[in-house]
Protein backbone atom coordinates (compact mmCIF):
# COMPACT_ATOMS: atom_id res chain seq x y z
CA UNK A 1 0.00 0.00 0.00
CA UNK A 2 1.19 3.49 -0.83
CA UNK A 3 1.02 6.54 1.42
CA UNK A 4 -2.14 7.74 -0.35
CA UNK A 5 -3.99 4.50 0.48
CA UNK A 6 -3.26 4.86 4.17
CA UNK A 7 -4.40 8.50 4.32
CA UNK A 8 -7.85 7.47 3.11
CA UNK A 9 -8.28 5.05 6.02
CA UNK A 10 -8.12 7.79 8.70
CA UNK A 11 -11.83 8.69 8.79
CA UNK A 12 -11.82 9.77 12.46
CA UNK A 13 -10.23 13.06 11.42
CA UNK A 14 -13.54 14.04 9.79
CA UNK A 15 -15.45 13.83 13.10
CA UNK A 16 -16.70 17.32 13.96
CA UNK A 17 -15.41 18.90 17.12
CA UNK A 18 -17.30 21.46 19.16
CA UNK A 19 -16.27 25.05 18.79
CA UNK A 20 -14.33 26.17 21.83
CA UNK A 21 -16.11 28.78 23.88
CA UNK A 22 -14.29 32.10 23.91
CA UNK A 23 -14.13 33.94 27.21
CA UNK A 24 -15.22 37.55 27.05
CA UNK A 25 -14.17 40.29 29.46
CA UNK A 26 -16.75 39.23 32.04
CA UNK A 27 -15.57 35.63 32.01
CA UNK A 28 -18.71 34.23 30.37
CA UNK A 29 -18.75 31.90 27.40
CA UNK A 30 -19.58 33.44 24.06
CA UNK A 31 -23.14 33.32 22.87
CA UNK A 32 -23.88 31.72 19.51
CA UNK A 33 -25.63 33.68 16.77
CA UNK A 34 -29.38 34.03 16.82
CA UNK A 35 -31.82 35.13 19.48
CA UNK A 36 -33.06 33.04 22.36
CA UNK A 37 -36.46 32.88 20.65
CA UNK A 38 -34.89 31.57 17.42
CA UNK A 39 -32.96 28.92 19.33
CA UNK A 40 -35.98 27.79 21.32
CA UNK A 41 -37.95 27.55 18.07
CA UNK A 42 -35.28 25.57 16.23
CA UNK A 43 -34.65 23.21 19.13
CA UNK A 44 -38.38 22.69 19.66
CA UNK A 45 -39.06 21.96 15.99
CA UNK A 46 -36.34 19.34 15.76
CA UNK A 47 -37.18 17.83 19.15
CA UNK A 48 -40.79 17.47 18.00
CA UNK A 49 -39.66 15.74 14.82
CA UNK A 50 -37.40 13.31 16.68
CA UNK A 51 -40.11 12.61 19.26
CA UNK A 52 -42.62 11.92 16.47
CA UNK A 53 -40.18 9.46 14.87
CA UNK A 54 -39.69 7.79 18.27
CA UNK A 55 -43.47 7.57 18.72
CA UNK A 56 -43.83 5.95 15.29
CA UNK A 57 -41.19 3.45 16.34
CA UNK A 58 -43.09 2.73 19.57
CA UNK A 59 -46.16 2.03 17.39
CA UNK A 60 -44.23 -0.65 15.50
CA UNK A 61 -42.47 1.23 12.69
CA UNK A 62 -38.79 0.57 12.06
CA UNK A 63 -36.82 3.76 11.38
CA UNK A 64 -33.31 3.60 9.92
CA UNK A 65 -30.15 4.10 11.96
CA UNK A 66 -29.41 6.43 13.74
CA UNK A 67 -33.11 7.16 14.28
CA UNK A 68 -33.86 3.69 15.66
CA UNK A 69 -33.93 3.04 19.37
CA UNK A 70 -34.04 6.73 20.25
CA UNK A 71 -30.33 7.08 19.51
CA UNK A 72 -30.71 10.33 17.54
CA UNK A 73 -33.13 11.75 20.12
CA UNK A 74 -30.69 11.07 22.97
CA UNK A 75 -27.77 12.58 21.03
CA UNK A 76 -29.87 15.66 20.15
CA UNK A 77 -30.87 16.06 23.78
CA UNK A 78 -27.29 15.71 25.02
CA UNK A 79 -26.10 18.22 22.43
CA UNK A 80 -28.78 20.85 22.90
CA UNK A 81 -29.85 20.63 26.56
CA UNK A 82 -26.90 22.70 27.80
CA UNK A 83 -27.42 25.38 25.15
CA UNK A 84 -30.34 26.98 26.97
CA UNK A 85 -29.16 26.61 30.59
CA UNK A 86 -28.69 30.32 31.24
CA UNK A 87 -32.13 31.95 31.16
CA UNK A 88 -30.62 35.31 30.17
CA UNK A 89 -28.64 34.10 27.17
CA UNK A 90 -27.76 31.08 25.14
CA UNK A 91 -24.30 29.69 25.67
CA UNK A 92 -22.22 27.33 23.60
CA UNK A 93 -22.24 23.84 24.95
CA UNK A 94 -19.13 21.76 25.44
CA UNK A 95 -20.52 19.07 23.16
CA UNK A 96 -19.09 15.61 22.85
CA UNK A 97 -17.79 14.89 19.35
CA UNK A 98 -19.77 11.63 19.32
CA UNK A 99 -23.06 13.49 19.83
CA UNK A 100 -22.13 16.00 17.12
CA UNK A 101 -21.27 13.19 14.70
CA UNK A 102 -24.52 11.38 15.42
CA UNK A 103 -26.62 14.51 14.90
CA UNK A 104 -24.77 15.08 11.63
CA UNK A 105 -25.60 11.52 10.55
CA UNK A 106 -29.21 12.13 11.53
CA UNK A 107 -29.40 15.17 9.23
CA UNK A 108 -27.94 13.11 6.36
CA UNK A 109 -30.45 10.28 6.89
CA UNK A 110 -33.35 12.73 6.99
CA UNK A 111 -32.10 14.52 3.86
CA UNK A 112 -31.53 11.27 1.96
CA UNK A 113 -35.05 10.13 2.74
CA UNK A 114 -36.48 13.43 1.51
CA UNK A 115 -34.41 13.31 -1.68
CA UNK A 116 -35.65 9.81 -2.46
CA UNK A 117 -39.23 10.94 -1.93
CA UNK A 118 -38.78 14.01 -4.14
CA UNK A 119 -37.24 11.88 -6.92
CA UNK A 120 -39.52 8.83 -6.92
CA UNK A 121 -42.62 10.09 -5.09
CA UNK A 122 -42.67 7.23 -2.60
CA UNK A 123 -42.67 8.30 1.03
CA UNK A 124 -40.99 6.10 3.62
CA UNK A 125 -41.56 6.36 7.38
CA UNK A 126 -39.05 9.18 7.79
CA UNK A 127 -40.53 11.25 4.98
CA UNK A 128 -44.08 10.67 6.19
CA UNK A 129 -43.20 11.93 9.68
CA UNK A 130 -41.19 14.84 8.25
CA UNK A 131 -44.14 15.93 6.15
CA UNK A 132 -46.58 15.81 9.07
CA UNK A 133 -44.22 17.67 11.42
CA UNK A 134 -43.39 20.29 8.78
CA UNK A 135 -47.11 20.94 8.22
CA UNK A 136 -47.50 21.68 11.93
CA UNK A 137 -44.99 24.51 11.51
CA UNK A 138 -46.35 25.54 8.09
CA UNK A 139 -42.99 24.77 6.50
CA UNK A 140 -41.58 22.43 3.90
CA UNK A 141 -40.02 19.21 5.23
CA UNK A 142 -36.61 20.41 4.04
CA UNK A 143 -36.85 23.22 6.61
CA UNK A 144 -36.82 20.73 9.49
CA UNK A 145 -33.84 18.91 8.04
CA UNK A 146 -32.09 22.26 7.65
CA UNK A 147 -32.80 23.07 11.30
CA UNK A 148 -30.95 19.90 12.36
CA UNK A 149 -28.03 20.85 10.12
CA UNK A 150 -28.15 24.46 11.30
CA UNK A 151 -27.79 23.64 15.00
CA UNK A 152 -25.17 21.00 14.25
CA UNK A 153 -23.25 23.47 12.10
CA UNK A 154 -23.25 26.22 14.73
CA UNK A 155 -22.16 23.92 17.54
CA UNK A 156 -19.37 22.38 15.46
CA UNK A 157 -18.21 25.59 13.74
CA UNK A 158 -14.52 26.38 14.21
CA UNK A 159 -15.18 30.03 15.10
CA UNK A 160 -17.90 32.60 15.74
CA UNK A 161 -17.84 33.95 12.17
CA UNK A 162 -18.45 30.49 10.70
CA UNK A 163 -21.17 29.84 13.25
CA UNK A 164 -22.87 33.09 12.23
CA UNK A 165 -22.75 32.20 8.54
CA UNK A 166 -24.29 28.80 9.26
CA UNK A 167 -26.99 30.22 11.51
CA UNK A 168 -28.04 33.00 9.14
CA UNK A 169 -28.13 30.72 6.09
CA UNK A 170 -31.74 29.91 7.00
CA UNK A 171 -32.90 33.47 7.52
CA UNK A 172 -36.13 34.10 5.63
CA UNK A 173 -35.17 37.65 4.76
CA UNK A 174 -31.57 38.50 3.86
CA UNK A 175 -30.16 41.37 5.92
CA UNK A 176 -30.90 44.80 4.51
CA UNK A 177 -34.06 43.77 2.61
CA UNK A 178 -36.60 44.37 5.37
Amino acid sequence: MGDDDQAVQHREVAVPHPRAAVDDAAGHTSAPPGTRREWVGALGQVSGLLLALREAEADGAIPPDPLAGGLALRAWSALTRPVLRDPDRITITDARPEALALVGRTARVLATSLCRWRVNGVADLVTAVLRVEAAVHEREPEWLVAQVARVHGVLSAPDAVSAGVVWHALDDEPEGTT
